[in-house]
């Protein structure tokens, strides 16, 4: 009952925007900033560097590939083993040593331009976005692209639509997922990838459908009753 009354005083429209993978790449930008203010404050911050590149590195890794269910559970399990696997074989303290050896050196202006190169790419994303997305109203789906604003419509008139988590690591970095959206109007399932708050946004669609069902029952079997003299 609290989820439908959530969404009781919101409009009967949700808006959905599709956000490009390369926002996936927001902690090594945080990071970057980080590194820019400790090198400018002290440039013999040996720390700054290899931690720098194990941000990208494991950001990277994030990145290309999906991290499923059981690819999840899978690396945390191959994590847990390989560091068992270093402690029992007394060579975890030799890994740490090498570590603390290899020192790659960047100072705070490229810290600072991987900052600015990676900030300028989040905006204009993020622009993209604003000017490609889907409405979703109880009578009808838009589809809103463009400079021009171009948009396409059809009806909800059995509208179906899947909510998908198909990488965990970006679910629980951005709360992201992808919304399936399949309609006898269009051939092919229209697919809306990383979509943040998806939850919220699948409770939307859920409570815009279902009012317009009720309306559509309330259409198809009028009330009989005679009217109170």
């Amino acid at each position: 009952m609290s989820e439908q009354n959530e969404y009781l005083n919101k409009p009967l429209k949700v808006r959905i925007h599709s956000l490009p993978k390369v926002i996936f790449f927001y902690p090594v930008w945080l990071f970057s900033i980080v590194c820019a203010i400790v090198q400018a404050a002290d440039p013999t911050a040996s720390w700054t560097g290899i931690s720098w590149m194990m941000m990208f590195a494991l950001n990277l890794f994030v990145i290309a590939y999906d991290f499923t269910e059981e690819r999840t559970i899978i690396a945390v399990l191959g994590g847990v083993v390989i560091v068992l696997g270093l402690v029992l074989g007394g060579v975890l303290s030799d890994v740490f040593a090498f570590l603390q050896g290899f020192k790659p050196m960047m100072d705070a202006t490229f810290y600072t331009m991987m900052s600015v190169i990676f900030g300028l790419v989040f905006f204009v994303s993020w622009v993209g976005s604003r000017l490609d997305y889907w409405e979703i109203e109880p009578n009808e789906v838009i589809h809103r692209y463009g400079m021009f604003r171009r948009m396409k419509r059809f009806s909800t008139e059995s509208l179906r639509w899947d909510k998908v988590i198909p990488d965990v690591m970006e679910r629980i970095m951005l709360g992201t997922g992808t919304i399936i959206l399949t309609t006898p109007y269009e051939k092919h399932p229209i697919v809306i990838d990383h979509v943040m708050r998806i939850g919220k946004i699948d409770g939307h669609i859920a409570h815009i459908l279902s009012v317009k069902q009720v309306v559509s029952e309330q259409h198809k079997h009028p009330s009989t009753e005679p009217d109170a003299v």
